[in-house]
């Protein structure tokens, strides 16, 4: 990995503009009250997807991104279902 131009701002590496670039299925789960992301910019990111098969889940009950990482190996049916529908 690289490091950024030392002239880029905070707001030119964010992932919200580039998001509009996803053309495939997208699935996004996350955390809305772990310490390093802000909700609303999660929101921003899911909503300038441009695809109409897209999903978005918030992680519910902890603060811990770890968790999030974690929450589909303690409860994966709704990934299943939602990869069994994209194999299709």
């Amino acid at each position: 990995m690289t490091n950024p131009p030392p002239d880029m701002t905070i707001d030119e590496m964010s992932p919200i503009e580039y998001a509009k670039n996803v053309n495939v299925p997208t699935f996004i789960a996350q955390v809305p009250d772990e310490a390093l992301t802000k909700p609303r910019d999660v929101q921003q990111i899911f909503d300038n997807i441009p695809v109409a098969d897209k999903k978005f889940f918030w992680i519910e009950g902890t603060t811990r991104r770890w968790d999030g990482y974690t929450y589909f190996l303690r409860h994966p049916k709704q990934m299943i279902e939602w990869l069994d529908k994209q194999m299709k």
